[in-house]
Parts: structure tokens; sequence; C-alpha cells
């Protein structure tokens, strides 16, 4: 394996005085934006899939989502001008002779998650604007004649010079971010589905560790036809505060860190109708919110590479940014250090494996049985199949 590189340089976060992490709930723009871009190449790759045998080409790692317009009061909700979801990017729209219906495929997997994260969603509250397209140098790209235009197929060659970088395990703070938001929903059938009739979705969680101190502050909306007064908002948030307070002690208990918490400290109510601010011009976009572990954590190296809405076969971001993750995670437990993984591919170069792979760990491992894990977690010829599961929304940190 002349392309893997072990080196006993990891930084570890949680040795730092200070820690900052951040995460944008699922209800969130960016955090939907990803979702719905997710989302749309998961159904376009399936029926491809189930349709020709193969995954076509796109790419909708542009997708936007916003402009939403909803009047809201204690006790109302009243919709002004509906949201709109832009599916910007390229799709194949053709395999051989037969065409492929992209705007169902779309509106399919749109409706299919945003009623199930934002409940309060009511029929005709959400426009799509489809704008895809097929235009390339090579004709044939997005409107293949037969599989011999689809030469990924066979031999995946990488789209992009770029750069992946995943770590594990979390540290303390990076989970407590993450759990406080998982607070307020369950996971069902891959979706996020909300635990509190009266909470929306368009939740912000952000922590601030000094040394032993954790500082937690969140975002988080009531909905307006649930919350019948500023009291009774006031109750609400109180109550969730210290439920929040109470969870933060659990998963504290082992590591001597004092945690506390802030649920909406600003003066003016926080309240909405659908549960996510794009009912209120807000915007979100791809790329822009959590990485794939489903933080944003300052003190990580990261890099500025988009996962969501890219093909799963051949795309850098979204195959080595997932093989990263996974093999972070395998070397972590499997060797029992704390890791990350760097991986570079050149454009038009080898995919799988990479240019580059680098794993940096917190103490000494045996290079063969990194090697080992390697070879069963990252060259991988099914990475195709557990990307189109993966939701890294739904990650257990």
């Amino acid at each position: 394996m002349r392309f893997l590189t072990v080196a006993r340089d990891f930084l570890d976060p949680a040795t730092f005085p200070i820690e900052m992490v951040e995460r944008k709930g699922v209800g969130h723009p960016d955090s939907l934006a990803d979702a719905l871009a997710n989302e749309i190449s998961v159904v376009f790759s399936r029926h491809c899939l189930e349709r020709f045998g193969l995954v076509l080409h796109h790419n909708l790692d542009k997708l936007y989502i916003g402009a939403g317009l909803f009047k809201t009061d204690f006790g109302s909700c009243e919709r002004l001008q509906p949201i709109r979801v832009c599916t910007n990017g390229r799709m194949s729209d053709r395999f051989g002779d037969e065409r492929i219906d992209l705007e169902s495929l779309q509106r399919e997997a749109v409706d299919r998650y945003l009623f199930r994260v934002l409940p309060s969603l009511s029929a005709g509250d959400v426009v799509m604007v489809p704008n895809t397209t097929q235009h390339h140098r090579n004709p044939f790209r997005f409107a293949p004649r037969g599989r011999a235009d689809v030469p990924d197929v066979v031999s995946p060659r990488a789209n992009d010079t770029s750069l992946c970088v995943s770590h594990w395990p979390p540290t303390i703070t990076e989970s407590l971010v993450y759990r406080f938001e998982r607070y307020f929903w369950n996971a069902e059938d891959g979706f996020a589905v909300p635990r509190f009739k009266e909470i929306g979705q368009d939740i912000k969680v952000f922590a601030l560790r000094e040394g032993k101190d954790v500082e937690v502050v969140l975002s988080v909306p009531t909905l307006s036809r649930q919350t019948v007064s500023h009291k009774h908002y006031l109750e609400l948030i109180r109550h969730h505060e210290l439920q929040l307070t109470i969870l933060g002690k659990e998963l504290t208990a082992h590591c001597g860190l004092t945690v506390s918490v802030r649920v909406n400290p600003q003066r003016n109510p926080y309240m909405l109708g659908i549960g996510s601010c794009i009912e209120c011009g807000e915007e979100g976009i791809v790329g822009r919110g959590n990485t794939m572990l489903g933080i944003i954590a300052a003190h990580r190296a990261h890099t500025q590479e988009a996962w969501a809405g890219k093909n799963p076969v051949y795309h850098t971001g979204r195959v080595l940014g997932y093989l990263t993750l996974k093999l972070a995670r395998a070397v972590s437990i499997g060797l029992q250090v704390k890791c990350s993984v760097s991986a570079m591919t050149r454009c038009g170069g080898s995919l799988i494996p990479p240019r580059f792979l680098h794993v940096s760990v917190s103490d000494a491992v045996e290079r063969s049985a990194l090697a080992a894990i390697v070879e069963s977690e990252f060259l991988t010829t099914e990475y195709v199949r557990e990307i189109l599961e993966f939701r890294p929304w739904l990650m257990e940190l």
C-alpha cells in the first residue's frame, strides 16, 4: 500500500484549553438543502439501478431552498408566499431510448423528506423549481446511448482533485452538541421525526468549552399554532432547558466537565409557523451546513468539500467523504486509538485507492494491522450501496 502513510501526529481538541462546536439542526435551511440533495440523489440512483443496472451521471450539489413568507402569531400561522426548492445541477434524463421523468423523481424525494421532518407543512407550502440540465461538452455525458457512454460503471475514476478529512472518536463537547439537538427528534425509517408537537426543527446548538466548563446555548423555535401566549412560550422553553440540563449532567458524569445550558436567551420569542426559517425568507444551500459527521468543529482539520447530492459512484466529495469517516471509525475502534483520516485524489486518477491516504493516530500502531483495516473497510467495491443507505444526520455521536 504505497498510497498509505501513518504518523503519530493526531491533534486532540479535547486537550485544548478552548473548544468550540456547533450543530445546525435538521430543520435548519442549510441542513434541509443537504438532506434534499442527498435524497434526490438516492431516489435517482436507485431508479437507475432498478431500470438500467447502473447509476447515471448526476450532481445536485447546488440545490437551494427558501424564500417562503408566513405570517405568524400566538395560535396562528398563515402562508403568504410558498417555499421554493430549486434543484440546481445536472441529471441524466435518458438511457438509450428510455426517458427519465426527473421532475417526478425530484418531487417524490422532496415531499417524502420535508413532510416527515417538518410535519407542520401543508399542501401548497412548497413549490418545486426544477433547474437541472444535461449541458456538457460531451453530448452523451448526461444522455447516454448505452453502457459504453458510462465508463465509470466498470472503472470509476476520480472526478476532481480533492481532499476529504474525517476523524473519530468525537470529543465530549462534540457529542454534547449532537445529543442536545438529537433530544428533539426520533429516528424513524431514515428520517428525523420531531418528538414534541410544540417545537419546531430549525434548532442551532453552540458549545464553548473553557477548560472543564462547557457553556451550551441553543436556539429552539416553538410552533406558533401550538403556542397560545407569551407565558406559554416561556413555559415551553424553561421545560426543555431543564430537561437538557439534566441530559448534560448525565452525559458528562464520567468526565469531570461542568455543563451550563441556556435556551433562547434572547428577549424576543423565537417562534415559527412550520418549524424552519425558510418560512421567513431565510435560505439554505448545499455545503454550508454540518460536515458529514453532523457537526461543525472549529478545532478540527476540515475541507470545504461538500458531500450532498453528488454522484455516489465517482464523485470524490461523496465517496471519499463517506469512506474516510468509515475508516476513521474502524481504525479508532479496532486499534483503540484516536485518529483522523485524510484522502486526496487527482482528477481522472484512481479513486479507490486514492492518490494519497494519511492516517494520523494518537498512539503507535502496527502498520500491518492498520493495512488490514484499510483493506477491509476502505478498499471496498460495495461503497455505492453503503452510501445510498447512509444518512449523516442519523449518526450516533
